[in-house]
């Protein structure tokens, strides 16, 4: 058993990297799918007088579809912005681990809207 957990806790995270690797392309081509969902179904349901409950997505969202679009194309912007500073700096584990999060939030805003609409 402790020769299985040594195994484990020696493999090491790469310190140099591209940004545009394998793992980030996959990471970025699955938020932008989870955006593009979310906006979507976003767009559908306030088109049919649905309430944004998102605080920091009320003013834009609730103006329409431009407004929508500033939004959900500004979060993916900011996730790629981000991961590339944390890539710059060094910071790799995060660099990875923030596009994850941003997706498990687009998920989530999915879920909550198609059991919503």
């Amino acid at each position: 058993m402790f020769f299985i957990c040594g195994i484990g806790s020696t493999q090491t995270f790469p310190t140099k990297h591209e940004f545009w690797d394998v793992a980030n392309k996959t990471l970025f081509t699955s938020h932008a799918a989870l955006e593009a969902v979310d906006f979507g179904i976003t767009h559908r349901n306030l088109s049919q007088g649905g309430k944004e409950l998102d605080p920091m997505a009320k003013a834009l969202c609730e103006s329409g579809t431009p407004g929508q679009l500033v939004f959900f194309g500004g979060r993916m912007a900011g996730v790629v912005a981000l991961s590339y500073l944390l890539h710059k700096t060094g910071h790799h584990k995060l660099e990875r681990a923030f596009p994850l999060y941003a997706s498990a939030d687009s998920a989530y805003g999915v879920a909550y809207s198609f059991a919503h609409r």
